[in-house]
């Protein structure tokens, strides 16, 4: 193995017109001029960013999301999971499935970790990609503490049953 650090890659592709222009998270969600930023839209900014940045790199990336793979992108010979951040990622929690964990460690030369932060910040910073692989990906899950948690799905029928305070 080999030990990687965490790099700090900029753009040098054009921003992809597909690429949603996010405005502000400074409030989880809720972006300037009453405009929602929500998770999916941030999700899907940093796919599309990191997509573009793998071409740029001369690599042909497919999203493999809906496949039930335990990675988000593959960019031969990368699998990549991507963790996106509507502002600074810095000291924030890397939340992994225990799949993902898995295909890390058993794959570890190949399986990357993308942190892309900073996609809807008002003050003009530049959206960051953060890459763990390798030795230093690995030292950060095996000093986490597995937590076990449950993301039930609120359905439309539940949703609009449920009591509402005003």
């Amino acid at each position: 193995m080999t030990a990687r650090r965490a790099v700090r890659c900029r753009a040098t592709a054009p921003r992809s017109p597909q690429l949603p222009k996010l405005r502000s998270a400074r409030h989880h969600g809720t972006a300037d001029q009453g405009v929602v930023v929500g998770n999916k839209e941030t999700e899907q900014a940093a796919i599309t960013h990191v997509m573009a940045l793998e071409r740029a790199a001369g690599r042909d990336p497919k999203d493999v999301r809906t496949s039930g793979l335990p990675y988000d992108i593959e960019s031969s010979p990368r699998m990549i999971e991507v963790k996106a951040f509507s502002r600074s990622a810095r000291s924030e929690a890397l939340p992994l499935e225990e799949r993902q964990v898995a295909a890390a460690r058993a794959n570890f030369e190949h399986y990357y970790l993308y942190v892309v932060d900073n996609l809807a910040v008002l003050d003009g910073a530049e959206v960051g990609v953060r890459i763990l692989h390798g030795e230093m990906l690995l030292a950060m899950i095996e000093r986490s503490k597995p937590h076990i948690t449950y993301w039930p799905t609120f359905k439309a029928a539940e949703y609009d049953q449920a009591e509402r305070l005003r």
